[in-house]
């Protein structure tokens, strides 16, 4: 959870006064939610459902950041969860980030932020590898940023997350895939490393730290952007009792539910939460909370066995419940502190408030400022030519081809009709 420190403006005397909040981060593999395979069916794995049963999870936990992987990623509402699953029961401050996939898979990951607390500020999906091949999966990274009360005129504290679902399966093929994606993801870190906290969440797959892949991630060659576990816990965790506390995956030791749900029981730690070097020390403002690392429901009493029995002595019934139905996976949490203003970065002016998502599909989306009406959105290289232009706009929400841009930073201009401008630096990658 993170402790965020916002700056209100105190009418009468025009002091600052700092109040201490907390925010959750939560990562959860879903197990093909609205994903239907041979065996994942509308009977075996119903999304309603599922949908139904983290809605429970989320009541619970109350994550602030909440990373997924396993959204089903050909289907045309990927605003389900947010409206099934969290903001229900009085609860409205959820928002997402945009929908990205790649060519070869069917499932996606996704990021939900509470927006009482959290803006996201920028995403990008990799779809490619160091060697430009298309990889198996999508990394997504987002960025989000921490409000300042209503403000938003001083420096500000950011958070960027890489989501990845590195390549399952245990041949040398598989291993080598799983490298290629944390490679991928290394590389665009050292080339787009800003004074920023940074977090590594996903299910990653393997079986011991000495693979490579992890290696690659916590062990890199640049040490300014290498990724901790806040456990400190290295080893073979595969089918170890003496991990069993760390173990996220198996849920079930049984029920198959045809097939759908892995069924080895607790024996596998697949599922992180990694964070910076920055973040362990609190160079930016964003430190780790010491022992707040935890897989939900995991009490130890779990190996080889299952999420549901015995009765946990750590979590409600109804919750433990959810935790077997829901997925094979059991989410990870951990809290961070987090003190506003603490980054002497850019500053996020009221004006400079524009999200622009570039997915690599040869497509920007871009969302501008509510509230005004826009005149003319612009993308301007950095020799000042405007090379994509929109007139005449009507909302918020625009999307601006890319596809024959050579890649390289551009700047998003947005005019409105009382002559303000608004500008967002973004970085196009069109092949």
């Amino acid at each position: 959870m993170v402790r965020v420190i916002i700056f209100l403006l105190l009418a009468g005397n025009m002091s600052l006064v700092f109040a201490q909040d907390t925010v959750s981060f939560m990562h959860y593999n879903l197990l093909n939610y609205r994903n239907t395979t041979n065996q994942c069916t509308n009977s075996t794995n119903n999304p309603e459902t599922k949908e139904d049963h983290l809605e429970t999870i989320v009541s619970y936990v109350k994550p602030d950041i909440l990373t997924i992987n396993e959204m089903g990623a050909n289907w045309l509402n990927p605003n389900k969860l947010l409206t099934n699953s969290l903001n229900k029961n009085g609860v409205s401050h959820y928002d997402q980030a945009e929908f990205a996939n790649n060519s070869f898979s069917s499932l996606t990951n996704m990021l939900f932020f509470n927006s009482d607390k959290l803006e996201m500020y920028d995403q990008v999906a990799l779809i490619k590898d160091v060697n430009n091949q298309e990889m198996v999966r999508v990394i997504d990274v987002y960025t989000l940023y921490v409000k300042n009360g209503a403000l938003l005129t001083g420096d500000t504290t950011f958070l960027t997350v890489f989501v990845a679902h590195l390549k399952a399966g245990s041949t040398s093929t598989d291993k080598d895939k799983r490298q290629e994606m944390a490679k991928a993801a290394m590389e665009y870190l050292k080339d787009n490393h800003k004074s920023h906290s940074y977090f590594f969440a996903g299910d990653f797959n393997i079986r011991t730290h000495s693979e490579a892949c992890y290696q690659t991630i916590t062990k890199n060659s640049a040490t300014t952007i290498r990724f901790y576990d806040p456990k400190d816990a290295p080893g073979s965790w595969n089918n170890s009792s003496t991990y069993s506390n760390l173990h996220t995956q198996s849920t079930h030791d049984g029920d198959s539910r045809g097939g759908c749900f892995s069924t080895g029981g607790m024996d596998d730690r697949f599922d992180f939460i990694l964070c910076g070097k920055e973040v362990i020390d609190g160079t930016y403002g964003v430190q780790y909370v010491d022992g707040s690392y935890t897989a939900l429901g995991q009490d130890s009493r779990r190996f080889n066995g299952n999420i549901k029995y015995p009765a946990s002595n750590i979590i409600p019934a109804s919750v433990q419940n959810a935790l077997y139905e829901m997925s094979d996976h059991l989410p990870v949490l951990m809290n961070v502190s987090v003190k506003d203003n603490s980054v002497s970065v850019t500053k996020m002016l009221a004006k400079s408030k524009i999200v622009v998502s570039h997915l690599h599909d040869g497509t920007l989306k871009v969302h501008l400022p509510i509230g005004n009406t826009y005149t003319e959105l612009r993308v301007i290289d950095m020799g000042g030519k405007i090379v994509r232009q929109k007139v005449n706009l009507t909302g918020n929400k625009w999307q601006v081809a890319t596809a024959g841009l050579p890649n390289g930073l551009y700047l998003i201009n947005a005019i409105t009709s009382t002559g303000e401008v608004y500008t967002h630096k973004v970085g196009i990658q069109s092949n």
